[in-house]
């Protein structure tokens, strides 16, 4: 358990974006590992990195390699809250919520037509930060080790492809 006097600022990282970036995938607020290492799913318990590595056929395990996929494959990676104070890495604690400019940074990248939220909670908040650009966007499960539904690559995979507009064969 937790209470007010232990939730830290926490402050989104900047995108991980292409000019030609066609898919922007938004989580609600970078974890703590990722904080530190300045690197989008940092965690090394988290299923992200190799999902998108299995759905684009390619190696997952350097920065250099998710760099990599996100640039050959037209994908950045944002933050929908610009800051909040959170206790650690969970979702459900977030107060005092500043959301990022979704509406703007999309007038700078016209290039993106989809959006991928990557938990209800990104969802909900790319709602109220933009209803337009969440017109373009579809969830997908949590890649986190803490969501028990998708407990594994395999069962992620589809629902990646599907939100990519991948086929689906794994």
């Amino acid at each position: 358990m937790f209470n007010d006097s232990d939730l830290q600022e926490y402050r989104a990282l900047a995108p991980a974006i292409y000019p030609d970036c066609t898919t922007l995938v938004l989580v609600s607020m970078p974890s703590v590992d990722s904080e530190v290492d300045q690197f989008y799913f940092a965690d090394s318990s988290n299923r992200f990195w190799p999902v998108m590595g299995a759905i684009f056929n390619m190696p997952s395990e350097t920065k250099e390699e998710r760099l990599a996929i996100l640039e050959q494959n037209h994908v950045g990676i944002w933050s929908v809250v610009k800051s909040c104070m959170r206790y650690l890495s969970r979702e459900d604690t977030m107060q005092d919520i500043v959301l990022n400019d979704i509406s703007g940074f999309l007038k700078e990248h016209p290039s993106i037509k989809r959006i991928v939220c990557v938990s209800h909670d990104a969802l909900r908040l790319l709602q109220e930060a933009d209803g337009q650009a969440a017109a373009i966007a579809c969830y997908v499960p949590s890649p986190s080790a803490a969501d028990l539904w998708y407990d594994s690559v395999e069962k992620l995979v589809p629902e990646y492809q599907k939100a990519f507009g991948l086929n689906s064969e794994f």
